[in-house]
């Protein structure tokens, strides 16, 4: 099975929101609400205060059809310089349970291995105990830090790699 990581531009914008659309279970219970008409344009406006354009990446994952099954957002250099945020993993439905997750990771964690991260860190959502599981099979451990997101609150993971 090979994955290819794609940067996603503006002009993706129709084919990140089918993407999108297709995997409202996720995003529904993320943003509480039904997935937005406006939602790829968001994903690509998201970011933390003080976060600049340059410092945010948003990749398509796409499978040997060259069709893009998920989408990685990622932040640069936050919370400090040398960790990379993964904001949000997304795969459609029909990826899921088939090990795409698994290697969509690892084709990531030697991106960010080549942008020069030490670190990687990501929020999980309470409830989500298939994230959970996924991320700490991927070696991620939990901080102890919890955050809130919307009404709902978000294990804090971590993971150091590279050099």
């Amino acid at each position: 099975m090979e994955i290819r990581l794609e940067i996603l531009t503006i002009d993706s914008l129709f084919q990140l929101q089918m993407l999108m659309e297709k995997s409202n279970d996720y995003l529904t219970f993320q943003d509480e609400g039904p997935v937005k008409p406006s939602a790829a344009q968001d994903l690509f406006k998201a970011s933390p205060d003080g976060i600049e354009d340059k410092d945010k990446v948003i990749l398509g994952v796409c499978n040997v059809q060259e069709q893009m099954v998920g989408v990685f957002h990622l932040i640069k250099g936050y919370p400090n310089p040398k960790t990379l945020t993964l904001g949000l993993m997304l795969l459609e439905p029909n990826s899921r349970g088939k090990g795409i997750g698994k290697k969509a990771y690892d084709v990531l964690e030697e991106w960010v291995v080549s942008q020069r991260f030490n670190k990687i860190r990501l929020g999980v959502l309470f409830g989500n105990e298939k994230g959970l599981i996924f991320w700490k099979k991927m070696g991620f451990t939990e901080t102890g830090e919890v955050k809130q997101y919307l009404s709902k609150k978000v294990f804090v993971l971590e993971k150091h790699i590279g050099a």
